[in-house]
């Protein structure tokens, strides 16, 4: 059994961590428990199911809410008595603990270069869709330029996006970024005059 989650490739852009190996320890502890004193047990997940009933009425709270902080506690308190989830390694100094240790620390390497990989092609399509899009916008302001010197109004286009929103019209109107950088009225605006 692994000590660690199994990352793997559900598609080409898309990973996930499977965490199956480390749940069935836990729930098989919850199943004994709840052979033992199947009314505590019982009554202990009818309230966390509550609790995260109401946590999710409350989701617009953004955290604020009580009932996510009393499910999370009761679950908690459930996982405590059932003898936790974690997994003690080897603590004896020898080899087969060295090895242990060894085989978890390149099983994270292995998922830590998966993960960079991944997160470096997300970065590569983030950046060629924000060019895309400063080309698609660049080519519209062209375009209003030619129409508003069509009309014989004269036109300067100032090309000076802040970078950080694609909110054109708005920048245009000299409100700030709504990304928060707070520079006012310097994304690419056709000017007449």
């Amino acid at each position: 059994m692994s000590n660690l989650p199994a990352l793997r490739r559900e598609a080409p852009d898309r990973l996930v961590l499977d965490s199956a190996q480390q749940v069935t320890p836990v729930l098989i502890a919850l199943a004994r428990a709840w052979r033992e004193d199947p009314v505590g047990i019982g009554a202990l997940f009818g309230d966390i199911a509550d609790h995260d009933d109401t946590a999710r009425a409350q989701a617009h709270l953004d955290g604020l809410g009580e009932a996510e902080h009393a499910r999370d506690q009761l679950a908690d308190q459930l996982l405590a008595e059932v003898g936790g989830a974690g997994f003690h390694l080897d603590h004896t100094r020898d080899r087969h603990a060295a090895h242990q240790a060894r085989r978890i620390a390149e099983e994270a390497r292995r998922m830590a270069d998966l993960l960079d990989a991944h997160a470096h092609w997300i970065t590569i399509e983030v950046e060629e869709a924000e060019r895309e899009q400063t080309a698609r916008q660049l080519a519209e302001l062209r375009y209003l330029q030619g129409v508003l010197r069509a009309a014989g109004l004269p036109v300067r286009l100032a090309t000076t996006p802040c970078g950080h929103c694609s909110c054109w019209g708005h920048h245009a109107n000299g409100l700030p970024c709504c990304m928060g950088c707070g520079t006012p009225g310097h994304a690419m605006t056709a000017h007449a005059g």
